[in-house]
């Protein structure tokens, strides 16, 4: 089962203006793995997460654009964890990675 969750934090509850998706991917078994690019060089991922709106309830399978590093200096964002999943037979050329999400607020 899809262990990462997009929850939405109302304005009135702390989110920003309009509200917020916080992203969490809260095992290691929730890890995205292996998308090109995202070891080292993305500064940005489409995230597929459980929708859990402001009551709690759970809405399904969605995508969210999450922002990982800084456009001025690309360091990562806070919350964000990525690394390379190291060597492959015949592609060591791409920068295939991994992902974790703590408490990102989009």
């Amino acid at each position: 089962a899809l262990e990462t969750t997009a929850t939405f934090l109302s304005e009135a509850k702390g989110g920003q203006p309009g509200g917020s998706w916080v992203i969490n991917s809260p095992t290691i078994t929730s890890a995205k793995f292996w998308p090109g690019t995202l070891g080292r060089t993305a500064n940005h991922a489409m995230v597929i997460a459980r929708l859990i709106d402001g009551d709690g309830v759970d809405h399904g399978i969605h995508n969210f654009l999450v922002p990982l590093r800084s456009m001025d200096n690309h360091k990562l964002l806070p919350g964000v964890k990525t690394g390379d999943i190291g060597p492959k037979i015949g592609y060591n050329n791409m920068d295939n990675g991994f992902a974790r999400f703590d408490n990102v607020v989009i």
